[in-house]
């Protein structure tokens, strides 16, 4: 609302009852006061007390106003559409008074756009026709000898376009109400996903995944994500490292890998053997997801002592080994249904027994690291495992992270990542050098 749209009084608004033209230009200054309280960003108090007083004086006004066509024998039909527009009128500053100390300045705008577009034809329609009546009356003439016979297609245009600004309005201060509530969810929801964002990442970011013999890329498409990465040393100096996704983005597939996580990390703690992890996982997936739904995974249990990793993959990208120099070694490829699919047998529950040694590192990641694509140029054209280790090749190992990074970004370029992306290291004799 700009100091421009609100009313000013002019001849143009006279119907000729001095007692009604000056009630009116009262209604005018309590609406220009409320147009600067609102143009200057007055508090919600200043505005509800001046809310107050237009609507004191307006019922004031309006009763006036009905009084004086009650005490003379002024047209029935016009005197029923003039309370009635003045009911609507009322209604809607309620409507306002209600809502403007929780949205002041929507509130005030759409009622001050309201307020000058209603008066306005208020007075110069509806306020008129019964002004000329009421001053015919009075000089004792009947409103056939004043010339005032009715005109039914005239009256019945005033009439319809006084209940088009009511029902317009109405529906304003609805959808205001509407967008409150709304504005009221988001941030109800905004807490929610903030909290669960929270409890999220903190089963993700454990201490354990900070150890010096992992290193790890998390990066979300949104502000949850069905990627999981975890790293649990076990009691007898193993260490369990996991990557899974979930299917679907968002808070669903967040959800999903909830159990996940929590299950790995309470079993490994123990010790436990990388087959019973996997089959207790599956078993409570397939109890609570729906159809559907899955997680695909790559497990990881790395003992040094042995220069051994056993290694289980189900529907995850392949995981790599690079030699001391960031070379490939070998790449292992998921064997294995993803978890939540099917019950877990001695043939699903196979694992693979990998010989690794001080200076080589493991390379997990997932499918939005290989399948993010180029869409500047070609959206066909993916990172791609090549690039990956295009990107790990030749660098230190504890800069391997960065300079995939740094490839990722100069591919994509400035689009944005449509799957969330993860990529972990794990070293197989201790830190990175």
């Amino acid at each position: 609302m700009t100091v421009e749209q609100v009313l000013t009084w002019s001849d143009q608004l006279a119907t000729g009852l001095p007692d009604v033209d000056s009630q009116h230009q009262r209604l005018i200054e309590l609406i220009n006061t409320m147009g600067d309280l609102h143009v200057r960003g007055a508090a919600p108090g200043e505005l509800a007390a001046v809310l107050a007083k237009l609507r004191d004086y307006t019922v004031y006004h309006f009763r006036h106003e009905e009084d004086l066509m009650a005490a003379l024998p002024v047209n029935a039909a016009n005197q029923a559409a003039h309370i009635k527009d003045h009911q609507g009128f009322v209604n809607i500053v309620l409507r306002a008074e209600e809502m403007i100390d929780s949205n002041p300045a929507d509130v005030t705008n759409h009622l001050l756009a309201f307020l000058v577009k209603w008066l306005v034809h208020h007075i110069t329609g509806i306020d008129r026709r019964m002004a000329r009546e009421i001053l015919a009356l009075r000089a004792g003439v009947s409103a056939e000898q004043a010339g005032l016979a009715e005109n039914p297609l005239h009256d019945s245009l005033i009439n319809t376009v006084s209940d088009l600004y009511d029902s317009i309005g109405l529906r304003t201060f609805e959808i205001l109400e509407l967008n409150r509530q709304l504005q009221f969810y988001r941030h109800r929801q905004e807490e929610e996903n903030t909290l669960t964002q929270s409890i999220i990442m903190r089963l993700i970011q454990r201490d354990e995944l900070s150890s010096a013999q992992v290193n790890y890329w998390f990066e979300p498409t949104e502000t949850f994500s069905g990627d999981v990465i975890a790293a649990v040393p076990g009691p007898e100096g193993q260490l369990y490292a996991l990557m899974a996704d979930a299917t679907g983005h968002g808070l669903a597939a967040a959800i999903t890998v909830l159990p996940v996580l929590s299950l790995f990390h309470a079993m490994a703690k123990r010790g436990c053997a990388v087959k019973e992890i996997l089959g207790e996982i599956n078993r409570n997936l397939l109890e609570t997801l729906p159809t559907g739904r899955f997680v695909a995974a790559t497990l990881l249990c790395l003992d040094a002592r042995q220069n051994s990793a056993e290694v289980w993959i189900g529907g995850m990208p392949d995981l790599l080994l690079l030699d001391a120099d960031g070379r490939l070694a070998r790449s292992i490829s998921a064997n294995q249904f993803a978890l939540g699919i099917a019950e877990f047998d001695e043939k699903m529950s196979a694992t693979e027994r990998i010989a690794c040694q001080a200076g080589q590192q493991f390379v997990m990641y997932s499918d939005g690291l290989i399948e993010a694509a180029n869409n500047a140029n070609d959206a066909n054209d993916l990172f791609g495992v090549e690039r990956l280790c295009q990107a790990l090749r030749s660098t230190r190992p504890d800069q391997r992270i960065a300079a995939v990074k740094d490839a990722m970004a100069r591919h994509v370029g400035s689009a944005t990542a449509q799957d969330d992306i993860s990529l972990m290291l794990i070293n197989c004799g201790g830190p990175a050098n």
